[in-house]
């Protein structure tokens, strides 16, 4: 589930087209996706490193009804610092607290999902900041921030 707080036309919203469609399916609002060279939008990779990450707001499923643009190959993205979001589980990952900055996960089974900064050593893109969470109701608010490259060391 995602909820984008901040009323949309006051957003910008980008239809990007997608990199590899064959392996695009089952992406779901709340996700983020990695910016190719070309500008198209693909799933984040394994141990991906310092690329351009933009949150998904449409659905990328088999479904007709649910993402008639991506039979033509493309996907709506938000790309707009400063809005609000809340998300549940689906769109972020491990323990997270208000006022933590979030990167987006490069690791295998959480690609995709907001996390708080590791405290392991790296560079790492800080992409939002948590405002809020609720844990017994399983989401987290944050708003998105221009996005900043953090050394942890």
């Amino acid at each position: 589930m995602l909820d984008i707080l901040t009323p949309l036309s006051k957003l910008t919203r980008v239809s990007r087209s997608i990199g590899d469609t064959a392996a695009f399916t089952g992406v779901v609002p709340g996700i983020w996706g990695q910016i190719e060279s070309d500008g198209s939008i693909n799933k984040v990779a394994n141990g991906s490193a310092l690329l351009v990450f933009k949150l998904i707001i449409n659905s990328a499923s088999d479904s007709k009804y649910e993402s008639q643009d991506v039979e033509v190959g493309r996907i709506a993205t938000l790309e707009s610092p400063g809005a609000r979001c809340k998300v549940s589980s689906v769109g972020y990952t491990g323990s997270i607290a208000a006022g933590d900055d979030l990167i987006v996960s490069t690791t295998s089974g959480e690609n995709g999902k907001l996390k708080t900064v590791p405290v392991a050593a790296g560079t790492y893109v800080v992409v939002a900041r948590c405002e809020q969470v609720n844990s017994s109701e399983g989401w987290v608010l944050f708003e998105t921030i221009s996005p900043r490259t953090v050394v942890v060391s």
